[in-house]
């Protein structure tokens, strides 16, 4: 199934609270979509942004799902996992 990395710009002053409040509204609405599936997120340092990886069918899936649970989405992209054993060779 494809992945995307979605970009979500954050008001500012945003507390802790505020942030997990997002995050269960997100896993909530995830766990009702059949083909929406959350993989990890992260949070820049300053709060500005949160970064979240999907699997989903589409990046209208992944719109979807945000608009569901209250939570911008400023950019959606499509990735692909690039795995560092990919490209180093392991000596033993």
């Amino acid at each position: 199934m494809p992945r995307f990395v979605i970009e979500r710009n954050l008001p500012p002053g945003l507390s802790d609270a505020d942030i997990d409040a997002a995050a269960r509204r997100a896993v909530a609405v995830n766990s009702a979509l059949r083909d929406v599936r959350w993989i990890h997120s992260n949070l820049a340092i300053d709060r500005s942004k949160f970064f979240c990886e999907y699997e989903a069918p589409s990046a209208d899936a992944v719109r979807e799902a945000a608009r569901l649970a209250e939570i911008p989405c400023d950019v959606v992209t499509e990735v692909r996992e690039v795995h560092p054993d990919a490209y180093t060779k392991r000596t033993l």
